[in-house]
């Protein structure tokens, strides 16, 4: 079980997320939000892979994080 403030693409918690935003601006696609350390990683916008062709690249945001939770 996940803490509470620890978001994760897949988790039974995270499909209640509405919205996540980074010092009040949403942030698209995110795959990884905790809001007790401020941290949000989300995959780029446009999608992009690496060089290869085989991994997702991701971005990682810092800051005030928000979590808008669907009743």
């Amino acid at each position: 079980m996940a803490a509470k403030h620890i978001y994760q693409a897949g988790d039974p918690q995270s499909r209640r997320v509405e919205e996540v935003r980074v010092n009040g601006v949403p942030v698209p696609k995110v795959i990884y939000a905790d809001t007790r350390r401020g941290v949000v990683r989300a995959f780029r916008d446009p999608f992009q892979t690496d060089k290869h062709g085989k991994r997702a690249l991701t971005r990682t945001l810092r800051g005030n994080v928000e979590v808008t939770l669907r009743d």
